[in-house]
C-alpha cells in the first residue's frame, strides 16, 4: 500500500476521519473545527485516493489552493514536501510546483485570482483540494473551478470551518440532499447526494480537552460553535449580540500617571478613539475621541491636551496605539505613514503586520463581552456615548461582515467600533507577537 511508503502514517483518526479518508465520492463536502485534521486527511487523500491519487495516476496535476498564495503555500507546501520526498522527480520553490516520478504534478496556489486555474490542459486537472472556502470570492467554484474539472473526469475536496450561512454553507447544503444534518460528538456526522457528499465533526473529536476548555474562555459562543463545532450559526443581525448592561461600569476611570492603551481608525471623516487601560489581560475604556475631517497629527494631539499628558525623559508620552496595520503603508502624497506620524508624535504603537479579517475582529469584541466561560474582559465607562451607541446599531450581514452601507465615509457608525477591534484582538483575545515597532 503507498500509505505505508510515506513518511508519516496517519493514527488514532476518529470513525468520521475515517469514514471522510475512504471516501469515494467525486465532490466531497468537509466542514470540521479547527484544528480536526480536515486538511491533513484531505492532502493525504489528494495522493493516496485508489484509482484517482496523485501517487496512483501517472500524468495528472492536482491543485491544492487557499484564498491566498501565502495561505495556501502555509497550510500546504512543507507538507506535500515532506510526504512526496521518496516519490519527487523535480521540485520548484519559486512557482510551488512538485513533480513525480509518474509525471503526475501538484501545485499549491491561491484563489485570490481564481481564473488562474482556467486553461490547464497539461497535464489534464484530476484533482483539486480547496481550503478556507468561506474566504474564496463568491462564485469561484461555479465559474472558474468546477468547469476545469469536467473533460477529465476530476474530482474536488472542499474544505472549511463555517462563516455563516454564505457559498459554502450552499455547497455543504446540496451535498447534504436538502438538509444539513448536525454533528454528534465521537461520531461526526455523513450525508450524500448523488456525485456528493458532506462530512462534520466536532474539534473536540480530536484534540485535548484542555484546548477546547481555553477556548471556551478565548471565545464567545456563537463563535465557539462555529469555530470548533463547526455549526452553520447565523450572522445576521448585530455585530455585537454579546454586549450587555453587565459590561456598562462606572467604578473605574482614567489613571494619572498611568499607561493608556488607545485603539484607532484612520477614516478621515469622522477619525476615531477609544481610551483606557488594559489590567489583568481586561480592558477597561474609559474615553473615546471623535473628530470630524481630521488627521493623524490632529488626533494625537487631542488626546495629549485631553488627559494633559507630559513627555518623559525619552521624548515619550504614556501611551500604547493599537491602530489598523493596513496604516503602516504610504499612502498618495503622504510623506510618511500614519504609524509613523505616531511615532514621531511620541506614542508607542503596536500594530499587526496585517489586519485580522473583519470577521475575526468582531468575533474578539464579542468574545471579550462575553466569552462561552470565564470572565468578561471588556468593560465601558457610560460617558463613551458613541461607542456604546455603535453596538446598538452595527449590523452584520450572513457571511459575517459589516453591511456594507454602514462604512460609508462621514457616516456616524462602525468606525469607532473598528477602533476597539482593533486593541481587543491584538492586545487582549488574540495577543500578537510579531508588532510592527
Amino acid at each position: 500500500m503507498i500509505e505505508k511508503e510515506l513518511p508519516v502514517e496517519l493514527v488514532n483518526l476518529t470513525e468520521a476521519n475515517k469514514r471522510f479518508y475512504d471516501d469515494m465520492h467525486r465532490f466531497i463536502c468537509v466542514a470540521a473545527g479547527r484544528r480536526s485534521r480536515k486538511d491533513l486527511i484531505a492532502t493525504r487523500k489528494m495522493l493516496t485516493d485508489p484509482g484517482r491519487g496523485a501517487l496512483v495516476l501517472p500524468g495528472q496535476m492536482y491543485i491544492f489552493m487557499a484564498p491566498t498564495r501565502p495561505q495556501a503555500k502555509a497550510i500546504f507546501w512543507e507538507r506535500l514536501q515532506r510526504d512526496t520526498k521518496l516519490f519527487r522527480k523535480s521540485i520548484s520553490h519559486s512557482e510551488l510546483k512538485i513533480k513525480l516520478m509518474n509525471d503526475s504534478v501538484l501545485w499549491v496556489t491561491g484563489l485570490d485570482r481564481p481564473e488562474r486555474v482556467e486553461g490547464i490542459t497539461e497535464p489534464p486537472i484530476k484533482g483539486i483540494q480547496i481550503t478556507e472556502i468561506s474566504d474564496v470570492k463568491q462564485g469561484a467554484w461555479q465559474s472558474n473551478i468546477r468547469p476545469t474539472l469536467s473533460d477529465n473526469d476530476g474530482f474536488a475536496f472542499i474544505v472549511g470551518v463555517p462563516e455563516g450561512k454564505d457559498h459554502f454553507h450552499d455547497l455543504c447544503l446540496h451535498a447534504s440532499g436538502g438538509s444539513l444534518p448536525k454533528p454528534t460528538a465521537k461520531r461526526g456526522v455523513y450525508a450524500e447526494n448523488g456525485e456528493w457528499s458532506f462530512h462534520s465533526w466536532f474539534s473536540a473529536d480530536v484534540l485535548p480537552e484542555k484546548e477546547i476548555s481555553q477556548a471556551k474562555i478565548d471565545l464567545d459562543e456563537i463563535t465557539f460553535k462555529r469555530e470548533y463545532e463547526a455549526s452553520f450559526e447565523g450572522m445576521a443581525g448585530l455585530a455585537y449580540y454579546a454586549f450587555s448592561n453587565s459590561n456598562i461600569r462606572d467604578d473605574f476611570d482614567y489613571e494619572k500617571g498611568m499607561q493608556i492603551d488607545i485603539g484607532m481608525d484612520f477614516n478621515v471623516d469622522p477619525m476615531c478613539a477609544v481610551e483606557g487601560h488594559i489590567v489583568n489581560n481586561k480592558y477597561y475604556q474609559h474615553g473615546e475621541t471623535v473628530l470630524r475631517n481630521s488627521n493623524t497629527i490632529e488626533m494625537c494631539q487631542a488626546i495629549v491636551n485631553k488627559y494633559r499628558l507630559e513627555k518623559n525623559r525619552d521624548g515619550k508620552y504614556p501611551v500604547t496605539v493599537y491602530p489598523d496595520a493596513t496604516r503602516a503603508a504610504r499612502h498618495s502624497g503622504a510623506p510618511i505613514t500614519d504609524l509613523e506620524t505616531i511615532k514621531k508624535f511620541g506614542f508607542r504603537v503596536r500594530a499587526a503586520r496585517s489586519n485580522p479579517l473583519q470577521r475575526d475582529r468582531l468575533n474578539a469584541v464579542n468574545s471579550a463581552m462575553k466569552p462561552m466561560e470565564g470572565e468578561e474582559r471588556y468593560f465601558v465607562h457610560p460617558r463613551c456615548v458613541n461607542t456604546i451607541a455603535d453596538f446598538a446599531r452595527v449590523e452584520r450581514d450572513e457571511s459575517g461582515n459589516i453591511v456594507k452601507d454602514m462604512e460609508a465615509e462621514g457616516k456616524p457608525y462602525v468606525h469607532i467600533t473598528d477602533a476597539l477591534g482593533y486593541i481587543l484582538f491584538n492586545g487582549i483575545v488574540y495577543k500578537q507577537n510579531g508588532w510592527n515597532r
